[in-house]
């Protein structure tokens, strides 16, 4: 299994470490069509996503309860 730049960071992410994160991990399960389809189409990147909508989907994939 691949380690990713998320389960190594020790400190509080930044946003831009947050669109990283989000692009990993997006990265990492797709497949080949939906490869081939973003060189096609193109995509909007998440450096185009306001910060605050990045934050709630890291929020949603990689917090942990502190319950």
């Amino acid at each position: 299994m691949r380690t990713t730049e998320q389960q190594k960071r020790d400190e509080e992410p930044t946003i831009d470490d947050m669109r990283y994160d989000l692009a990993e991990r997006e990265a990492m399960n797709m497949g080949v069509s939906e490869i081939i389809e973003i060189l096609i189409n193109g995509i909007q990147g998440l450096d185009e996503m306001p910060d605050i909508e990045v934050k709630d989907e890291w929020d949603y994939y990689f917090k942990v309860d502190k319950d």
